[in-house]
């Protein structure tokens, strides 16, 4: 009996892990994709969405990883740090008094609060360990003299760095900028406070909410006198907070005073934590919804015209697994079909231990402590994977216009999510197959099924739970097939289809100045107004791809909305123009 409970135990953990991967969505079995794409739209894609939060600059290790990523952003510092940086002794230390006192919730309780993560902050300090401006200032240096230009760079501004007189001129904030400048950077956007909803990164000196909306106006104000251009954000919440439940509402009384708001939004539950593994991968699978609910039922509620800064935000179901990179890549697909709303991304991180794109090893320290560090070689985890063939898909490219016919894996998110787009001559399409099945999947070009020759490459996986480190310099990409044969995408895959001979008629849109709108936002009742007379089709969508209306008229038309929530939509017009998209919102 002894020796048969080992197979038994064997066999529970098999049958425990094959039920924790059980497909969490019902679809039609042989089921077919269709991207129907209409090239006499296009826009070009926003690089800015490709961000990420990288740290440490210092080393020739550190700087080596810098260049050998390439960043197309570089927020400094990130993180609940930056709320804490001297940037005369570039360092992280204590504003203000370690423990105060704020006005907690519509009631106005008086509490206490200890500043978060104050014994890290204590050693920053005390050790002097940089941050690394000095060694970003170099890598700076050497990009402008390689490429002309330097980094695009994400600042991070201490709230509390100028004291508590509100109308001093905000002269830190001002002696900072100057030395930035100095040093060779571009000063162009810049973060007020990092996620200073939370009483733990705010401090003594900006305790309460209009403390923070003081400050943020003084900054705002100095830093425009020095160069009207700076645009500013403020950090608005993405979900309820107990602690100041009116903070976005708060903050957007008066929508003058910034330019965008801050985001932070991270998706995903843990398959280990009983209490939500059931929900796991089919919260990482529909990232896409998730990530536009934190925006679109908070932020847009309050500043619907303010661009998203999402200079925080991941995908994770218990590690860098394939549902967590098939999420991830999905989102970077929505927020391309959303450029007017999103403005920036940054991927949170790239070096660090949250979402890394590295692989990271725990070493004895010499003290005998046991402490995490990346590895190195350095070895890619799936997100690193992904984020190359995410780059290489849509980095520098034209979005063309298209749409996915396929199901459903829950209202607003569609098993096969894709983008066609051209870059350098050559037309490819970027497909995310969130379906446990392998789909033929169709191309149809302006009304004309494509079957011509086709190079099709994917990373695909088995499980939705598997994870896979590879070599840096390794290609994430496998061949799938290269000729003119029917495409089938992998199940649980990324793709990129590259149609070797495809013709695209010369783009054309329907500028937005040949558009009216108005009232807008409005109640519910929009007038549409064309400057030509030509019969034209419009289409109405929920912000998460549902279509809600839709009809044709000529020159004018009046669109009432029934028994559908406030927020945001997108009127899509179609007519011999070409398309234009518009956003319009009902409050």
């Amino acid at each position: 009996m002894l020796k048969k409970l080992p197979y038994l135990y064997i066999a529970l953990l098999i049958s425990v892990s094959v039920f924790a991967q059980d497909y969490p969505f019902s679809l039609p079995e042989n089921m077919e994709a269709t991207i129907n794409i209409t090239s006499s739209s296009s826009e070009e894609f926003n690089n800015l969405l490709l961000g990420t939060n990288t740290h440490h600059f210092t080393t020739s290790t550190e700087k080596a990883l810098i260049n050998k990523l390439k960043p197309i952003t570089i927020r400094f510092p990130h993180g609940l740090w930056a709320n804490w940086y001297d940037w005369r002794r570039d360092v992280t230390r204590l504003f203000g008094t370690e423990s105060f006192q704020y006005e907690q919730g519509v009631n106005k309780t008086i509490r206490t609060k200890t500043v978060d993560h104050l014994a890290s902050i204590n050693i920053f300090d005390n050790l002097n360990i940089k941050v690394g401006i000095e060694g970003l200032t170099s890598l700076n240096e050497t990009r402008k003299s390689e490429t002309g230009k330097g980094f695009d760079m994400m600042w991070t501004f201490n709230m509390s760095a100028d004291g508590t007189d509100f109308n001093n001129g905000c002269p830190e904030t001002i002696a900072r900028y100057d030395d930035l400048i100095a040093k060779g950077f571009e000063v162009k956007v810049v973060e007020m406070g990092n996620e200073n909803f939370y009483p733990g990164q705010r401090s003594s000196i900006i305790p309460n909410t209009e403390d923070y909306i003081a400050r943020a106006k003084a900054m705002s104000a100095a830093l425009k006198a020095k160069d009207p251009n700076i645009k500013v954000s403020v950090p608005l919440l993405r979900r309820d907070n107990w602690a100041n439940p009116n903070w976005n509402q708060d903050l957007t009384q008066d929508l003058t005073y910034f330019d965008a708001v801050t985001v932070h939004t991270y998706v995903g539950s843990d398959p280990d934590d009983a209490s939500n593994s059931d929900e796991a991968y089919g919260t990482a699978l529909t990232a896409r919804k998730h990530l536009g609910n934190s925006i679109y039922d908070y932020a847009h509620q309050v500043a619907p015209n303010k661009p998203i800064w999402l200079t925080e935000w991941g995908v994770k179901s218990g590690g860098p697994n394939a549902v967590s990179v098939l999420g991830m890549a999905d989102c970077y697909i929505f927020m391309s079909e959303n450029q007017d709303i999103f403005e920036r991304a940054n991927w949170f991180s790239v070096n660090g231990k949250l979402n890394s794109h590295y692989v990271w090893e725990t070493y004895i320290s010499p003290s005998g402590v046991e402490r995490p560090r990346i590895k190195y070689p350095l070895e890619k985890t799936l997100f690193g994977s992904a984020y190359e063939i995410i780059r290489l898909a849509i980095e520098n490219t034209t979005l063309i216009e298209s749409d996915v016919q396929v199901p459903n894996l829950v209202d607003g998110v569609k098993a096969v999510n894709a983008r066609a787009v051209t870059k350098d001559g050559k037309t490819s399409v970027f497909v995310v197959n969130l379906s446990n099945q392998d789909v033929p999947f169709n191309v149809n070009i302006d009304g004309d099924f494509y079957t011509d020759n086709a190079v099709h490459k994917a990373i695909s996986f088995s499980t939705m739970d598997e994870e896979r480190a590879m070599g840096i310099d390794v290609d994430p990409l496998t061949l799938i097939s290269d000729g003119s044969e029917s495409i089938t995408l992998p199940k649980f895959s990324i793709n990129i289809i590259e149609l070797s001979n495809a013709s695209l008629s010369a783009s054309k849109i329907v500028k937005q100045n040949e558009v009216s709108i108005y009232p807008n936002p409005s109640n519910g009742t929009f007038n549409i107004k064309l400057n030509h007379g030509e019969d034209t089709q419009y289409r109405i969508y929920s912000i998460n791809g549902v279509e809600i209306q839709k009809g044709n008229f000529v020159s004018t038309k009046e669109i009432r909305f029934e028994n559908h929530q406030t927020g945001i939509y997108i009127l899509q017009l179609e007519g011999s123009q070409g398309i234009s998209t518009q956003k319009i919102v009902v409050k």
